[in-house]
Parts: structure tokens; sequence; C-alpha cells
């Protein structure tokens, strides 16, 4: 039986013979332009690689030369997009404080808004290492005091103090809700306001309010009316809570765990404070809140929940001969 050759207009005919009209170089040919390609694909994509790289470098030196100084009653106007400046300033709060900052998380940053969770990024440190840092951490607390007399000369930046306050702001809190203001005071007339409010309302405690006992538990720790600390340190952080969310139409919604929320932030502020080599003491304005408050012109959900002096320790400064209990005492293990 004789078979026919398949015409040469059907497919099967055009693919045989465009196989047997193919020379080598041809081959070549094209090989040499996928591999042209490849290779355009592959710097293509490590240059854009590179341009994002450089935006993010770009974007952590700016952040490091951001504007420190206090201005009066004026506006800070960005000049460039990219740089996504941000303003911390209450233009309803005493003198205008421009404190401003770039968000320096760039891991957020290239994650998408919508996104509910983004990976976790961990330390990735070795044993050693977390025995190490642990107990370098520790030396460096377990010196921490209750300094009550500052240097008078030796000054604190403000970006050192933006510092201090962000790492506060990493705290944890109810909700992710951050129910806390900052209030750092530098202005030596609302300082000296502060003490005034403070003190008249310290000699009421100590006279009337607190009692007899009170007043000697504290006496051999130095702790009276007088607060000449408030003063003489170079900044003075008062710490607000948000007792509830207050909203623009009025509304109230509530804020969880809001004071438990605030002392933790509290303790990342003072553990930073130690971090930086400055000194601080806890005062709690015990009945003097509220006037504290109308001072500042914070809203009225806000409440001080304390005032800590920031700066150097004065060349004389002496604190109370304490014992901390040792672990034994505090620990428990199950």
């Amino acid at each position: 039986m004789e078979v026919k050759e398949a015409s040469s207009s059907s497919p099967s005919g055009m693919l045989r013979h465009l196989f047997h009209s193919t020379e080598l170089w041809h081959l070549n040919t094209l090989a040499a332009v996928l591999v042209v390609v490849f290779v355009y694909y592959q710097f293509h994509t490590m240059f854009n690689l590179n341009k994002r790289r450089q935006r993010t470098d770009s974007s952590t030196n700016n952040s490091s030369s951001a504007r420190q100084s206090f201005q009066s009653d004026t506006n800070y106007n960005s000049t460039s997009d990219k740089t996504r400046r941000r303003e911390f300033v209450d233009r309803q709060a005493g003198d205008s404080l421009d404190l401003v900052d770039e968000h320096d998380d760039f891991h957020t940053q290239q994650q998408s808004s919508s996104s509910k969770e983004v990976p976790y990024k961990p330390l990735n440190l070795s044993d050693g290492d977390m025995q190490r840092r642990s107990q370098l951490f520790y030396e460096q607390m377990k010196v921490r005091r209750s300094v009550r007399k500052f240097s008078p000369t030796r000054p604190v930046s403000l970006k050192l103090m933006q510092n201090l306050i962000k790492t506060a702001g990493s705290s944890p809190s109810g909700a992710n809700l951050q129910p806390w203001t900052f209030c750092l005071v530098a202005n030596e007339a609302i300082k000296t306001r502060i003490r005034e409010i403070v003190e008249a309302e310290e000699q009421l405690n100590y006279a009337r309010r607190m009692g007899a006992k009170w007043v000697l538990d504290v006496v051999d720790l130095n702790v009276n009316w007088n607060k000449p600390y408030l003063t003489e340190a170079p900044y003075l952080v008062v710490v607000m809570k948000h007792a509830y969310q207050l909203l623009e139409d009025g509304t109230r919604q509530p804020t969880y765990y809001n004071e438990m929320s605030v002392c933790i932030a509290v303790g990342f502020l003072l553990a930073a404070i130690q971090n930086a080599g400055l000194v601080t003491v806890t005062t709690t304005p015990l009945n003097a809140g509220g006037q504290i408050r109308e001072l500042l012109q914070r809203p009225v959900n806000e409440k001080v929940v304390l005032l800590l002096p920031v700066g150097h320790p004065a060349e004389d400064a002496h604190v109370p001969n304490i014992r901390r209990k040792p672990i034994e005492e505090i620990i428990r293990i199950y």
C-alpha cells in the first residue's frame, strides 16, 4: 500500500519544510537573542531593587537630619512629598513645639496597608548573645536611681528626647489604642507654673491629706513638698492617659486598660532614659492633674498620670542609700 507524502500546504508539511530549511546560524542567533533578553531582565530587576534601597537609605539620612528647634507660631511646610515628614505638634497647647521626624519603620512601609498581619522579624540572636545582652542590660538598669538634682550646664538635645518618646510609644497597649500623650515641656515659664501648682497641692498633701504616717515613711528618702527639680531639669515630660476616646462629634468610646497601658509605656520610657545616660524621678502630681491639663490646654479625656523631669545629673547629686530586694524575694518558679 502506497502512502502519499503530506502536502506542503498542510501544517505538518509546513513544519517539516521549516525544519529542513533551518540552518545552524539560525539556531545560534535565536539562542543569543534569548540570552540577551534574560541578561537584560536580570539587570533591570537588580536596578529596581537598588533604587528602592537608595530611597530607604535616603529616608534614613533625612530622618537623622530632621529639624530640632523651637519655633513660635509658625507652621512647617514640607518641600518634598518623598520625605513624608510628619509634624508632632498641638497648635492649641502653649508654645509651638515642632517635633519633625519621619517614620523609620521601613519594614512596615513595604507592607500593604490593608494587611491585618505582617511577618515578624526577630533579632535572631544566639543563646550566648542573649545571655550576654540580658546581663549587660541588667548591669545598666540596676544602677538606675531617682535623681532630684540636675546639671544646670549640660543641655539635652531635642532629637534625643524624641527618641526616648518614640521608645515609650513602642510599648504594647489594650486593643492597640495607644492611649497616651507625652507633653514635652521645655518652656521655662510653663515649667515654673507647673512647679507652683504641684508644690501648692503637695503642701496640703503633707500637712493634711496624707497623714503623719506618710510623712514619717518618706522622711529617710529626703522627700517633701518642695520640688525644685521640676524647673531645674531641661525637660519636663507630662505623661497623660486617655481615659476614653473623644470622637469629633463629641461621643465617647472606651480605651481598654488605659492606665495599665500607660504604665507599661512609662516603664519603657524609664529604661530608655537610663539607657541614654540621663536621669529622672517619677513625680505623681496628686490633686494637681486638672490644673496642669488646663495649663497645657489638653482635651478633657486626657488625665495627668506622672511628671518626669529629664536631664543630666548634677555633679554633686546624691541619692538615698537603699537596697533592692534579692531575686529570692521577688521570684517564684513553678
